[in-house]
């Protein structure tokens, strides 16, 4: 199906320069001059030109040109050629047309509206400052007039690895603004407009998972339920040959549809009142003031979308306000949320940080760091860092190639800024350090299913599976108050979830797509701890995944003590006990049931050596004692040898 024409630009927004040329890369490279065209030279020229307009108003080093024209293959007279095309190009294009001699390189000087791909990033920025101000109508006309300057793809027909990153890049920043577009228009009410260009761009682009994601809910919202879940299984379908599965984005959209989730119908045009959120401090006195959020990307954000059935944990909710309320400009504020797997780690961090948003407007960044699926692996330390630049709004030509010059334009970016962070699922602590803010007016929460590592003046805050009343309570929530008739099984049925939000939301999920099933019925099922955890496995969430995973992070001997307390009185243990269960001695056990406990796979009590192993960890001691696990280990956050970044990272919330 080919693609519909994007909307052209609003009268005064298209790339002019009076009295010069304008250069034209969102799409074929063209050279205008009034109503003339200039045509450049040649092949080698042109990738000579379009090299210098990636680059503009910066040096290009004589080595990247030699690249861009010759890839690998450079002749020895490279360095000679490459400054006689700069000549021809000089010689071609208007006298007002400047490409500086700057050592190493050359440089090519751009005056305002003289480069459609500079126009482009400027109505970007408008929209973003508009879209902040809540001035939707003026957003959507400065987003459709720079979707307007596209003829194509960014720099089509020229080939080569410095050009073709080029040319991804604004690509990549292409498809931002059209899900910018699309989602300031389905605000507007305007889905059933929607739908034929989003059915387009879904068939130009079948892996991209956001664009799907906002055609099925363009779908749902104009009644047409059934294709917006053939949308997500004609997806399945196409990730399938790759051999990976949707992400939790469509997962967990197709669930919300099946279940009509009133929060995916169209918010009243009035919007609410706003939930009271954390305030921001004033600046101490004496500060300089801060550059104001218009210039400084507003709208940079990548948070998850926010439960709408949030349940409980009020005290740990409060403990995240009052510390957001209380950043000052000297230290960046740091908490680790911890607990075992599905306790509502993640959930927690991002219901507290939608809550806190106001209060940094600077940035709300979320970095999924734990690579959870068998089909991806956490990214390095310096995908990680171009994730972070490119959300903050740094262009992608402008981030440094190597490590270091990473790590110093990351802290350079954050310096004077108030911003929100979120890692999520850190394996080693001391491998985030680097990703840490230097300077005040900051808060960073670590997720973490370990208490292993330590970072310095973190807070520490410990999460414990939900209060009976809580997991009833989240119970209702997912499958309706009017099915909870009889309260002493939703309390047994809490009770063999673990009263951990992931299994009741797996479970609540079976049984409203089972409509027939009782809770005693849900309640039988989970009984048997051969059974437990299959029950709860469910599209790409699962209880069993999680704990394996911190399992296979186990020393042999955490390992085998595990196995072992697969016949732990239900009760509570102590480290003799462990030790009798092992056939170890004392103290070998009690470094053994120490590891567990900072692995999150078994609860220390109130009493001094008393342990207690939950129930879904049991099941999976059970499980993997009759078969042994062959799941490999998960790769930790690592420092890169040279990879690429991955191009979508994924965007996961953990229940």
């Amino acid at each position: 199906m080919p693609q519909r024409a994007l909307p052209q630009p609003e009268p005064g927004t298209g790339p002019t320069a009076e009295g010069g040329p304008v250069f034209k890369v969102l799409g074929p490279l063209e050279v205008w001059n009034g109503e003339c065209r200039i045509d450049p030279g040649g092949a080698r020229q042109r990738h000579i030109l379009a090299t210098l307009l990636i680059y503009a108003d910066k040096v290009v080093p004589v080595p990247r040109l030699i690249r861009a024209v010759w890839d690998e293959e450079a002749p020895g007279t490279a360095g000679n050629q490459v400054r006689k095309m700069i000549w021809n190009l000089r010689r071609r294009l208007p006298d007002s047309v400047r490409i500086l001699t700057e050592p190493p390189g050359y440089r090519l000087v751009v005056r305002e509206g003289q480069l459609d791909s500079r126009t482009f990033e400027t109505l970007l920025h408008r929209a973003g400052a508009a879209a902040a101000e809540e001035r939707g109508e003026e957003a959507v006309a400065h987003l459709s007039g720079a979707l307007g300057l596209w003829r194509g793809q960014a720099l089509s027909g020229l080939s080569g690895a410095v050009v073709g990153s080029g040319g991804r890049d604004l690509d990549e920043r292409r498809l931002v603004a059209v899900e910018r577009l699309t989602d300031l228009r389905l605000l507007r009410g305007e889905a059933r407009a929607l739908v034929p260009d989003l059915y387009s761009l879904v068939a130009a682009h079948p892996l991209h998972e956001g664009l799907r994601e906002r055609l099925m809910l363009a779908l749902y919202r104009i009644g047409r339920r059934a294709d917006a879940l053939t949308v997500m299984a004609q997806g399945r379908a196409e990730l399938a040959e790759l051999g990976i599965e949707p992400g939790t984005g469509l997962c967990r959209l197709q669930e919300r549809i099946l279940n009509d989730d009133p929060g995916l119908t169209l918010p009243e045009p009035e919007s609410p009142a706003p939930e009271p959120t954390a305030p921001q401090p004033p600046p101490p006195a004496g500060d300089a003031p801060r550059e104001a959020p218009e210039a400084r990307g507003q709208d940079a954000g990548s948070l998850p979308y926010d439960l709408v059935d949030f349940t409980g944990r009020r005290t740990e909710l409060d403990a995240l306000l009052a510390l957001g309320a209380g950043v000052t400009d000297r230290t960046p504020a740091i908490v680790t949320l911890t607990g075992m797997p599905g306790v509502g780690k993640t959930a927690l961090a991002v219901h507290a940080a939608h809550r806190m948003a106001a209060a940094f407007p600077d940035g709300r960044l979320y970095l999924d760091l734990q690579g959870l699926t068998p089909h991806s692996a956490p990214p390095t330390l310096a995908e990680a860092l171009r994730h972070l630049l490119l959300t903050l709004g740094t262009p992608a030509v402008e981030i440094p190639d190597d490590l270091d010059g990473r790590l110093i334009a990351w802290r350079r970016a954050v310096a004077g800024r108030r911003v929100l962070m979120i890692l999520d699922g850190v394996v080693d602590t001391a491998s985030v350090r680097p990703l840490l803010p230097g300077t005040g007016g900051c808060l960073v929460m670590v997720t973490s299913r370990t208490v292993s590592g330590t970072l310095d003046g973190a807070v520490p805050l410990h999460l414990a599976p939900l209060s009976e009343d809580e997991a009833v309570g989240l119970l209702g929530s997912i499958i309706g108050t009017h099915r909870i008739e009889d309260t002493a099984q939703a309390r047994e049925l809490a009770a063999v979830c673990g009263r951990l939000p992931l299994a009741l939301r797996i479970m609540g999920t079976r049984l409203n797509t089972r409509r027939t099933w009782s809770l005693g019925h849900a309640v039988r099922r989970m009984r048997r701890h051969d059974l437990r955890l299959r029950e709860l496995t469910l599209a790409d969430r699962s209880v069993a995944a999680g704990i394996g995973q911190c399992y296979q992070r186990l020393s042999p001997a955490q390992q085998r003590m595990l196995l072992a307390l697969r016949t732990a009185p239900a009760g509570g243990l102590d480290e003799r006990t462990a030790a009798h269960l092992a056939g170890v001695g004392p103290a070998e056990a009690e470094d053994a049931l120490e590891g567990l406990v900072d692995a999150g796979l078994l609860l220390p009590l109130p009493r001094p050596g008393g342990y207690a192993l939950p129930e879904l960890v049991r099941s999976f001691a059970v499980q993997e004692a009759a078969a042994p696990s062959t799941r490999p280990a998960p790769v930790p956050l690592r420092a890169p040898a040279g990879g690429g970044p991955r191009e979508h990272p994924r965007q996961v919330v953990e229940v």
